[in-house]
């Protein structure tokens, strides 16, 4: 996406859209840490049981020694396949959201929205893994770690050398999905939390329809 302001943020940390191995002191816990396997693996639940996820969440991004460089708060709807919606609301207001067909960066501060070709904006990336029907073992090494603290932790390595990021960690309490940990090529961490996480609810149609002010500056690099 092009930068057309110093407060449109990339898309690399926005919504999982950009983001290497256990060289970072085993990512962000110890592995001396983890023990015990899943019985039934929560991963592959949330990947074939999961159609729908509403959750607040906050978004901390920390250098590679852990000190923390930009944290904010919002709110998920996600629905399989193809469809999501960040509401980022604090400290800076911002909407990304993916429609099916387009991903919209919607900034109000700006009056301004950038629209993309979904496919093209996504492709192989967090954002598209988490809101795709997809076949993680065609994609990712998948690495069960087991639990720490209560938290079930499984890594994926993307297999193409030129992914966006190094690798990302989804960390499960029982079958819900809590944690988000990814690394990217910078040696960056980002991780999101999620609270009040609810699964397999109806969503309005309108949710994922982007209704924009009167005046708003809208950036089309989709071809059209």
């Amino acid at each position: 996406m092009m930068i057309r302001n110093p407060r449109q943020l990339d898309l690399n940390r926005r919504a999982f859209c950009g983001l290497a191995t256990f060289g970072l002191a085993g990512f962000l816990f110890p592995l001396s840490g983890i023990s015990g396997v899943a019985s039934a693996d929560p991963l592959e639940r949330f990947f074939s049981e999961v159609r729908t996820l509403h959750a607040t969440f906050r978004q901390t991004v920390l250098t590679d020694d852990l000190k923390p460089i930009d944290e904010s708060d919002g709110e998920l709807w996600l629905s399989r396949p193809g469809r999501f919606r960040w509401n980022y609301g604090n400290p800076l207001e911002q909407v990304v959201m993916a429609d099916g067909e387009h991903l919209w960066v919607y900034d109000p501060g700006l009056e301004q929205a950038v629209v993309r070709d979904q496919d093209d904006a996504l492709g192989d990336t967090p954002a598209g893994l988490l809101a795709g029907d997809t076949d993680l073992n065609r994609s990712y090494l998948v690495e069960r770690l087991g639990h720490q603290a209560g938290i079930y932790w499984v890594s994926l390595f993307p297999k193409d050398a030129n992914a966006a990021f190094s690798q990302i960690q989804f960390g499960f309490e029982s079958d819900t999905l809590r944690l988000v940990q990814m690394l990217d090529p910078l040696e960056q961490i980002t991780r999101i939390r999620f609270a009040g996480v609810k699964v397999n609810t109806e969503f309005a149609a309108e949710l994922f329809r982007l209704s924009l002010p009167q005046g708003t500056d809208v950036i089309r690099e989709d071809n059209r």
